[in-house]
């Protein structure tokens, strides 16, 4: 099974969305080699951002065991099934859910302006990769997908009864 798949927005916009995301993270290295270049530093700030930087990356964890062999970056081209089971019954992405929250608390952690921008960058392309995502799905899995999309948010919220 290829664990690439199909790119769901142009591949350029998919890797500066991937390279943004990881530099991102990389921050929560880098502030202690520019300390005096941060905005602001607290230890509030460096515990808000370590908590979710490990809470995003549990988060991550479970969601790609939850997926197990079916993990695919881009759109898979092999056959699937939609999950939605225990993580992926409280949101229908929690591995972009956990990757903002490492990103958010990256930004939590170094606070700098590079860091922000590079948090919004991430999220902005990622928003797009999504709404793709969720084209495929849709398509794949007909009036499953639209049930599943009516009782469970896209990232996190009220969990909705129908």
């Amino acid at each position: 099974m290829n664990i690439i798949g199909k790119m769901p927005i142009p591949a350029p916009f998919v890797i500066i969305g991937k390279l943004a995301m990881l530099c991102n993270w990389l921050f929560f290295l880098l502030k202690y080699r520019a300390k005096d270049m941060m905005i602001y530093d607290s230890n509030i700030t460096q515990i808000t951002g370590l908590t979710l930087g490990v809470v995003g990356f549990s988060i991550v964890m479970v969601s790609l065991v939850t997926l197990g062999r079916t993990v695919t970056v881009g759109l898979p081209a092999h056959e699937i099934k939609l999950k939605t089971n225990f993580i992926y019954a409280i949101s229908r992405n929690p591995i972009y859910v956990g990757a903002f929250m490492m990103c958010a608390g990256s930004c939590f952690f170094a606070l700098h302006w590079l860091n922000i921008f590079l948090f919004g960058l991430t999220f902005g392309i990622h928003y797009l990769i999504v709404l793709k995502e969720e084209e495929f799905l849709a398509e794949k899995f007909g009036q499953e997908w639209q049930e599943y999309k009516r009782r469970v948010p896209r990232y996190i919220g009220r969990v909705r009864r129908s």
